[in-house]
């Protein structure tokens, strides 16, 4: 019952955050410069009427203020678009008005969410091992040296790191791994790579941290002391419980690997949700921007929930609150 009620709890607290996004990102595109309907995008528009009358110019955009509600107060544009979003029914572009946003989420999301799940993957198959040896072989070279590359690959963005990749295997040795396009796992290698090289930083600081402090604890020297073999204490005892540490470092990161999917996605030329974000807010596609600003956050939003249950999961005297 417990569960019930947490659930509850978050799921109602995940609803307010949800649309509070959608509020806020409507309202700030909503003042930003320009109109919603860019001019670009309006004068070609008007371009295709093909006629001289005026009145027919103020009919087009007077369709266009009422297929997108931009001729009523903002205060019931903000409340019908945030009920909109939340049942999923987002309606169309203004690039692309003859197809549904929710057609066009259907195959950019997954691509995204492959990017993203695939960084953290890396992340934590590389992590885990080098924080683990770095905790043991602490205080030595290899520690060091470990510990420096890990604090290298934070501090480098994943669009620096993109733009490097593409400059190595696109101008210096081209033709070993494809630097655009999508479709086949050697394009998924690259943008992979570039989002998960942070998050193996931060995954092999974090492990190292939690590791030290798990083999000075008592049951470890206990275990010791009862002729249990190292590696067993090593693996069983001190990494079991210094995982649980980790899995909350993992919320965030996601996070931050999502939002750099924007960038990197632009770059190796990778038609997913970041790329549908950028070109929604360089042309002000307001229902494309915050549709795909809305899906981002609930991603967020939902693997935070994920953290939270898989940290009860692997530590029972956690009580979820």
């Amino acid at each position: 019952m417990g569960l019930v009620k947490y659930l509850t709890k978050r799921f109602f607290a995940i609803l307010v955050t949800i649309s509070l996004v959608l509020a806020v990102g409507y309202v700030l595109i909503y003042i930003s410069p320009g109109t919603f309907y860019s001019a670009a995008n309006m004068g070609q528009g008007l371009s295709q009427l093909q006629v001289s009358d005026p009145a027919l110019y103020t009919q087009y955009l007077n369709s266009l203020n009422s297929r997108y509600g931009l001729n009523q107060p903002l205060i019931e544009q903000v409340g019908k678009y945030v009920w909109h979003s939340l049942s999923f029914n987002f309606g169309t572009s203004f690039q692309n008005p003859s197809v549904p946003i929710v057609h066009q989420l259907a195959s950019a999301l997954p691509i995204s969410a492959i990017l993203a799940f695939g960084a953290i993957g890396l992340a934590v198959a590389l992590g885990v091992p080098l924080g683990v040896l770095a905790a043991l072989k602490r205080n030595t070279w290899l520690d060091s040296a470990l510990t420096s590359v890990s604090m290298v690959g934070q501090a480098i963005p994943a669009f620096v790191l993109a733009v490097l990749l593409v400059l190595v295997f696109g101008v210096w040795f081209p033709g070993i791994l494809p630097v655009s396009g999508w479709g086949n796992f050697g394009e998924a290698v690259l943008p992979i790579v570039a989002l998960s090289a942070g998050n193996v930083a931060v995954v092999t600081r974090y492990t190292r941290g939690s590791m030290v402090e798990a083999l000075r604890q008592d049951y470890v020297r206990t275990a010791e002391a009862k002729g249990i073999p190292y590696r067993r204490v090593v693996l069983r005892h001190a990494l079991r419980n210094s995982l649980v540490a980790l899995v909350t470092v993992i919320g965030p990161t996601f996070a931050f690997t999502v939002l750099s999917t924007v960038w990197v996605e632009q770059i190796f030329t990778i038609p997913g949700l970041g790329t549908l974000l950028a070109t929604a807010f360089q042309n002000k596609d307001v229902p494309m921007s915050i549709t795909s600003v809305y899906i981002l956050s609930l991603l967020i939003v939902g693997m935070n929930l994920v953290v939270d249950l898989l940290y009860r999961v692997m530590d029972p005297r956690v009580k979820l609150e």
